[in-house]
């Protein structure tokens, strides 16, 4: 479908495995390399060089916003840094586009206000390099207090605000297409600036084939497993305290809980946050510390008889989580923050036990019910996961990135 298209992807902070980054752009890359396309990646100037090859990427941004370099305490230095930053996206690029262009596609899959700006003025100035361009919004621009399904947004949120309605003529033209992956984050990018963006799929779904998992043998534990880079955000604090409940308790079957925790998590106050040592001590927990590649990671989740998601809402209640569709599209059952997009995901096409957000208790008390009820859970994500395969298809993301469905 796309022979002879060439397609440029950006993502600054790719450099390794550890973050969620490797395995997305892999997922665009391999998707529209099985159409016909020629795909070239962009990169941070530190990728991994095995990583590079696979995925063609250029080494090519000495910084990116996800390193923490513009996270100063005082707002003014904060502003300076995303003015900077937008600069470096549109010097970076414009070098990119001079250099290795013309493209048929250029796709930008974590845009903030960082990078808006910098997106706008290559759009201005190099349109004759780009046959589209597609900013793709993952990340929240406001947030949402307790109960509430009306986003506040921080006076910073005015920046990205007026960089986005400036593209509403190129949008209007089909040069330019807002996207998102949640469509509570579309009505909240809608109410930002006036312009909804389309709702895309996930591009990367688990490897399962359609077959019923092999029951476990008698005392083989089951694995509940929370995967995906460990953030405080994500609740790894409220987990930690919810395993240690429920094995204080007494567990009514064996399970094994296994924990992605391979890069540093800091907390609210941003305080470094570490393993609990009683945890680290417990036969029945494993932390994984190591960065794991496409083969190790696949592998984890094909072990994961529960996927544990106790993301906090007021981060994630329009968030999409791509571990959930992964999970859903294997058949595996989900423990997952009721009133939140994974809740949405669990309720369409998936199965599971949502818990109240925040709560340690409910926590433990939907660990143990997933335990005692987990053989009925299972049996329904299974019947499910067909259905959750189709509605994030890699087909459809493909049609939707060159704006042909």
């Amino acid at each position: 479908m796309l022979a002879g298209k060439r397609l440029l992807v950006v993502e600054e902070a790719l450099k390794d495995p550890v973050g969620h980054w490797y395995e997305y752009i892999k997922g665009v890359v391999e998707l529209n390399r099985r159409e016909g396309a020629e795909v070239i990646t962009v990169a941070h100037a530190r990728i991994d060089p095995a990583i590079a090859r696979e995925i063609a990427a250029i080494p090519a941004f000495p910084r990116s916003n996800w390193d923490g370099v513009y996270a100063h305490p005082k707002a003014w230095r904060r502003y300076l840094g995303v003015l900077r930053h937008n600069w470096l996206v549109y010097r970076t690029m414009r070098r990119i586009v001079d250099q290795h262009g013309p493209f048929d596609c250029l796709f930008a899959p974590t845009v903030i206000v960082h990078h808006a700006w910098g997106w706008r003025l290559l759009f201005a100035r190099r349109q004759a390099g780009i046959g589209r361009m597609v900013l793709l919004f993952r990340n929240n621009a406001g947030t949402y207090e307790p109960g509430s399904t009306m986003p506040v947004f921080k006076r910073s949120a005015a920046m990205l605000r007026s960089a986005l309605k400036s593209f509403a003529g190129a949008i209007g033209a089909g040069r330019v297409a807002l996207a998102t992956d949640s469509s509570k984050l579309a009505r909240e990018y809608g109410l930002l600036c006036g312009l909804v963006p389309e709702v895309y799929p996930s591009p990367r779904i688990a490897p399962f084939p359609n077959q019923p998992r092999p029951p476990k043998a008698p005392g083989e534990p089951l694995v509940f497993s929370c995967l995906g880079p460990a953030r405080f955000e994500k609740g790894i604090d409220l987990l930690q305290e919810a395993i240690k409940l429920c094995l204080a308790r007494g567990l009514p079957r064996p399970v094994r809980f296994v924990i992605q925790w391979n890069q540093p998590i800091v907390d609210a106050q941003g305080q470094p946050y570490l393993p609990d040592p009683a945890l680290l001590a417990d036969p029945h927990v494993e932390f994984v510390t190591e960065p794991m590649d496409s083969a190790a990671y696949d592998a984890a989740i094909a072990a994961t008889d529960c996927m544990l998601l106790p993301y906090r809402r007021d981060a994630y209640f329009a968030r999409i989580s791509g571990v959930a569709v992964e999970a859903a599209t294997a058949g595996i059952p989900v423990l997952y923050t009721t009133d939140t997009w994974t809740a949405d995901l669990i309720e369409e096409v998936g199965a599971g036990i949502g818990t109240a957000d925040g709560d340690i208790a409910a926590l433990a008390e939907g660990i143990m019910a997933m335990i005692e009820r987990y053989d009925a859970v299972q049996e329904s994500a299974m019947e499910r996961r067909s259905a959750a395969q189709a509605a994030h298809s890699g087909e459809a993301f493909v049609a939707k990135l060159w704006g042909r469905a």
